[in-house]
């Protein structure tokens, strides 16, 4: 009978342990603009922005760490607040605004009616943290005018540090890694003639 007891007693535990709430430790992160609007000129164009698209990989509400050349970790406690390809698409949208003194953005697919002055497509290789604090971006990355013609096609890298095992300082340099992004894609729209002008 008293092994019973202790048996049910046991069991009434381990049921306890299993029913009650477990602290969530999670902290979420988000990229942000970081082009100074105050600094650009005017530009009267409509830009189209997208496609853009990020490797499967980072399509996880996880933060992932590269810890080898072959070999990414996925951070237990954070967490990026919305999925990043929808976060990198639209921060990169308010730092070309800025870079480029417009607020006329439309994102793809727009509808057959609306005619781009010019389109920006970007494919992500890497965007990722190294388990030493540094920040990879790496991107293909086209700029087409208003009829579908090719202006400009690059591949381009850039390099950020972030304090090791802060992923607030990480999430920054990412943005700032994404602003020289924009930066370089600004540049080449700016230097070309406005399609309205030709």
């Amino acid at each position: 009978m008293k092994l019973r007891l202790v048996f049910f007693a046991v069991i009434a535990v381990a049921l306890a342990g299993c029913l009650s709430p477990r602290k969530d430790d999670s902290k979420f992160y988000v990229l942000s603009p970081v082009a100074d609007a105050a600094g650009a000129a005017s530009r009267p164009i409509l830009l189209g922005l997208g496609p853009v698209k990020l490797p499967a990989y980072l399509d996880r509400q996880e933060v992932v760490t590269r810890v080898a050349a072959n070999q990414l970790e996925l951070s237990t406690v954070d967490r990026w607040a919305e999925p990043l390809s929808s976060n990198f698409t639209r921060v990169l949208a308010q730092d070309l605004s800025a870079d480029l003194g417009t607020q006329r953005i439309t994102f793809y697919p727009w509808y057959n009616t609306t005619r781009v002055d010019f389109q920006v497509k970007v494919d992500v290789y890497r965007f990722e943290t190294s388990s030493d604090g540094k920040i990879d971006l790496t991107a293909h990355w086209q700029v087409l005018d208003g009829t579908g013609k090719l202006l400009t096609v690059r591949d381009s890298t850039y390099a950020e540090t972030a304090k090791t095992g802060d992923a607030g300082d990480c999430a920054a340099a990412m943005s700032r890694a994404l602003g020289r992004l924009s930066q370089e894609i600004a540049s080449v729209i700016a230097a070309a003639p406005t399609p309205s002008s030709t």
